[in-house]
């Protein structure tokens, strides 16, 4: 059993997904948390500073009217930390969610935390790659999948909506399918 699997056995863990204003540079516009067990424990969205742009929108359906009267990142980032304090924390491309989580209190003035010491962090993409096999180009690694390659793999059905909550509950399916499977 790999140190992944333990962590999904163990079942003291929470999935956390991000839905975003972009793929570089961005901030949060929708957050959605979940224990092992599938208890939500935060699913809001977030008023980002900047505007979300369309192509964004696209994505993720979420526009800015949406988002008008939903809290900042300032006003949501102590339940985040409270939530996440030492907890194991799983999520489908675990250094994606953390830069954005830097990127949003950074845009909001909030004092920089440190994700990795607060918290253990574990990614499901990273582990779900390593299964699926396909081998990156000149010989790096494992090419990373996307969470719906995930879910087909281990016939999870995915939600038709594209948003934060459903997909912490995708990847928590896509966890439990490994550990079932013995990956």
């Amino acid at each position: 059993m790999t140190f992944f699997t333990d962590v999904i056995q163990r079942g003291n863990f929470v999935v956390l997904d991000t839905e975003t204003t972009g793929l570089h540079i961005a901030e949060i516009c929708q957050i959605g948390i979940v224990g092992a067990d599938g208890d939500v424990l935060m699913d809001t969205l977030v008023k980002p500073v900047d505007r979300i742009p369309p192509d964004a929108t696209r994505i993720h359906g979420i526009t800015n009217a949406q988002v008008a009267d939903a809290p900042r990142y300032s006003d949501i980032h102590e339940q985040i930390h409270e939530i996440l304090y030492g907890r194991d924390v799983i999520v489908y491309n675990a250094a994606y969610d953390r830069k954005m989580l830097h990127l949003s209190a950074q845009a909001c003035g909030v004092p920089k935390t440190d994700w990795k010491v607060i918290s253990h962090w574990h990614c499901a993409m990273e582990a779900f790659s390593e299964i699926y096999g396909e081998r990156g180009g000149y010989g790096k690694g494992y090419r990373f999948q996307k969470l719906s390659t995930a879910a087909r793999y281990y016939q999870v059905p995915q939600p038709v909506a594209h948003t934060a909550l459903a997909d912490c509950m995708t990847t928590l399916a896509v966890c439990k399918a490994m550990l079932a499977r013995g990956d």
